[in-house]
């Protein structure tokens, strides 16, 4: 695992967040908490925003398309990982193609965890890294993922 990782759990009730951070903890993340979209909101305004969010479907004042929106506007790159309840093939295409970078449910079994927080850790720093660059140089880089030859 990436050294230096950090984690924001959203949520307003235990349920499937319930076993993340400990989950998380044994991965060494660094995890902090926020309860509304508003403390979201004020946590990814800032340069030291954490790497990676983790939030519930729905909150007390918002679901977690609101979370992906105010990931998609932090200060700088994050991936949002919305957690269910209930493994929802339907429920897991909307969450992707609504700007999300992934979707996980309990239980969080260590070595898919693993899997899930390291793409998603590479990704944001790959992105963050971009960023930094793109502003040493004047202008902005655009980044294009092409995939090998024969496939």
């Amino acid at each position: 695992m990436q050294a230096g990782i950090s984690a924001l759990l959203v949520h307003s009730r235990p349920g499937p967040l319930q076993g993340l951070e400990q989950a998380l903890q044994g991965l060494a993340v660094k995890t902090s908490q926020a309860q509304s979209i508003s403390e979201v909101k004020g946590l990814l305004e800032v340069p030291e925003a954490p790497e990676l969010v983790f939030t519930d479907t729905q909150l007390l004042d918002g679901t977690w398309t609101d979370v992906v929106r105010l990931g998609e506007a932090a200060a700088v790159p994050v991936n949002v990982i919305v957690v269910s309840r209930l493994v929802d093939v339907r429920f897991y295409v909307e969450v992707i193609e609504g700007g999300a970078f992934d979707f996980i449910a309990p239980p969080f079994e260590p070595s898919g965890l693993a899997h899930v927080v390291c793409c998603a850790a590479g990704n944001v720093l790959r992105r963050r890294d971009v960023q930094t660059h793109a502003g040493d140089h004047g202008q902005g880089t655009l980044a294009l993922a092409v995939p090998p030859s024969g496939l």
